[in-house]
This record gives structure tokens, C-alpha cells and sequence, in this order.
């Protein structure tokens, strides 16, 4: 075997076993704005490892794969953004209840719960 497979297979493995740990995160997890911190991993991490694999392995199109590795680490965390926006419009206000930061939360209950906050500063 040479280095370049060795290299190649080694590379291939941590994208697997990242892709791995993330598909147990996101069936394990409780909710979907926990899952969605998995799947942006998964997906930016885990497919880099392959994709660089696959360049490795074929050396023509090293430079491309490093393009699509580079591409991915841009669109990757967008795209999760996009559909965790997307979960929290749809979603229930039972299942918004539980998240201890809301940036997306606008209105009277944001305003209220910034004073909250700065009042629990101030008695400090």
C-alpha cells in the first residue's frame, strides 16, 4: 500500500466516523434547534474528510476537491442557519419555550426580558 492510500483511507475514515457521530447526535438529541448543531457538522466536516479523500486518491483533481472543501466551509454554516430559521417559524411556541437564548424573539416579551437581565446586573 502506499502513502497516498494510506493517507486517502485515513482521511476517509475521520470524515466517516465524524459523519458517524453526528448521525447519533442528530437521533439522540431532544430538539430540532440541538440537531441542527450536529447536522452542520456533519455536513461541513464530515463530507470535507471524504471530499478530500476523493482528491488525494486522484491527484488531478486535487485542486478542485480543495475548492469544494473551501465552498463547503462557506455554504455549509449558511445553509444550517437557513433552516434553523426556517424550524423556528414553523415552530410551535411550547417547543420556543425552551431555548435560553431567542435572538430571533421580537416584541414586548424581548423588551421585558432585557430589563430582566439588566436589572439582575444592577443588584449585583
Amino acid at each position: 500500500m502506499e502513502l497516498r492510500e494510506i493517507i486517502t483511507l485515513i482521511s476517509a475514515g475521520i470524515g466517516v466516523l465524524i459523519m458517524l457521530v453526528s448521525s447519533f447526535g442528530v437521533l439522540k438529541l431532544s430538539d430540532v434547534f440541538v440537531r441542527m448543531h450536529s447536522f452542520g457538522k456533519a455536513s461541513t466536516l464530515g463530507i470535507s474528510g471524504l471530499i478530500l479523500a476523493a482528491g488525494i486518491y486522484y491527484p488531478d483533481y486535487l485542486t478542485r476537491m480543495f475548492i469544494l472543501v473551501v465552498l463547503f466551509f462557506i455554504t455549509g454554516p449558511i445553509a444550517t442557519t437557513a433552516l434553523t430559521r426556517a424550524a423556528y417559524k414553523v415552530a410551535s411556541p411550547s417547543a420556543k419555550h425552551g431555548l435560553r437564548f431567542n435572538e430571533m424573539e421580537s416584541g414586548p416579551r424581548r423588551a421585558r426580558k432585557a430589563r430582566k437581565t439588566a436589572k439582575k446586573k444592577k443588584s449585583r
